[in-house]
């Protein structure tokens, strides 16, 4: 009997006796399934792609958690970082001072952010080193700075150049009272991807606190690194409490905490958005199937009058259906990973023929479409679609074995 189930379903699917219009609310329907599937594998690989840039990329670069001088700086800052630094779920630990400041060049002026850091224990800390385009961060002296590829840009300044560091001077009271000058030489260009490079430059830690006139020794926090970078409130707040100072507890969640949950928002978006576009294409195939239903009629009416099972009939149409369902999330499924692999070199090459990026790296924290294929997300993408089709043949499947033989074959 599933044989003659199987052979019923694959005649009344390839038969060219079908109205027209029948074949095209079933292609349409085969066609929307399988380009929603492709779709949402592709958003799904993109926003996991993003998440990932935003641990690879960003995350290795900025601290997971700083504690920040509230009011005096930080003196003895060796001995703390080794305290702090053996704080169970803390792997590296480094004392930074940061400032504002300009930078100019001939007539150019941009204004940056300054970071003050001590090389050994900022390389591990963080991966910046490993995002050199030029230049050498082996040793930083007090008369070099590192550069974000976006800065250098900007003023057009190359790996040897000299370039004027303006550093603000305050009074008392807080209020600006005039500024100093550093005439300094670039000894290396990072590249993160995004906003970073646009704003960010490394200076040496005692350097900076000179400039900046500070007590000798003294620092204006801590950074960290921990294993689970959602752990950082928690593990911000541990420390707080394990330091001698008073201090701020910071963490990245309250800097960069929005771009997740963007991508997290974004995710969640999408996922509704395209399943429901699923659930109509699928639903389509119920118009399919009580169309053809009303057209085999007779043919119905021959099958249950042999003796033909309603079960068997019910399996039957279920099965024609689903036919439209499987073939569509098979080849959406395999179009959505294709897309998911080579969105990446897709975008470079739209980039290339536009001649500008679609992000703009001044604003987003990346300037290209990452993407990280998932096969759960494939896997749950196509069950979804094989359900709701499968879902969308019970009721046709169920009319079409309440055909009534008697009525049908009397008017004929």
């Amino acid at each position: 009997m599933n044989k003659l189930v199987w052979q019923l379903a694959r005649r009344y699917r390839s038969t060219r006796h079908t109205s027209g219009f029948i074949r095209f609310i079933s292609a349409s329907s085969t066609l929307g399934i399988g380009l929603g599937v492709a779709i949402l594998i592709l958003a799904l690989s993109v926003m996991n792609g993003f998440e990932l840039a935003l641990k690879q990329r960003l995350l290795a670069v900025i601290p997971h958690v700083e504690l920040e001088a509230v009011e005096h700086r930080l003196q003895g800052w060796p001995a703390k970082v080794d305290t702090l630094g053996k704080v169970e779920g803390v792997t590296a630990a480094a004392p930074y001072i940061k400032a504002n400041g300009m930078l100019r060049r001939g007539s150019e002026v941009k204004a940056v952010q300054i970071r003050g850091i001590a090389l050994d224990y900022e390389r591990q800390l963080s991966d910046f080193t490993n995002f050199v385009t030029s230049g050498s961060v082996a040793q930083l002296t007090s008369e070099q700075l590192v550069l974000g590829s976006g800065v250098a840009e900007t003023l057009n300044v190359v790996v040897g150049d000299t370039i004027q560091l303006m550093l603000p001077r305050f009074t008392d009271d807080g209020s600006l009272a005039s500024y100093s000058t550093r005439v300094l030489t670039v000894s290396a260009i990072i590249a993160v991807g995004g906003q970073m490079d646009y704003s960010q430059v490394w200076l040496d830690i005692d350097a900076l606190a000179r400039f900046l006139e500070m007590p000798a020794g003294s620092v204006q926090g801590l950074a960290f690194r921990i294993q689970d970078i959602f752990a950082a409130p928690v593990m911000a707040r541990v420390l707080g409490q394990q330091s001698e100072d008073y201090v701020y507890m910071l963490d990245w969640f309250r800097t960069q905490g929005h771009v997740y949950q963007d991508i997290q928002m974004v995710r969640a978006i999408l996922y509704l958005v395209l399943a429901l576009v699923i659930a109509v294409a699928c639903f389509n195939i119920v118009a399919t199937l009580v169309m053809a239903v009303r057209e085999k009629e007779s043919d119905i009416a021959i099958l249950l009058t042999m003796g033909m099972p309603p079960a068997a009939l019910i399996k039957t149409f279920m099965l024609l259906g689903w036919l439209n369902g499987v073939v569509g999330t098979l080849g959406g499924a395999v179009v959505g990973v294709l897309l998911a692999r080579y969105i990446e070199p897709i975008f470079a090459f739209i980039t290339q023929i536009l001649g500008r990026s679609l992000l703009d790296p001044s604003i987003y924290f990346i300037d290209f479409v990452p993407s990280s294929l998932v096969w759960q997300d494939v896997f749950i993408t196509v069950g979804l679609a094989l359900g709701l089709s499968l879902l969308s043949t019970l009721y046709p499947a169920f009319r079409a074995s309440r055909v009534d033989p008697a009525r049908v074959l009397g008017q004929r």
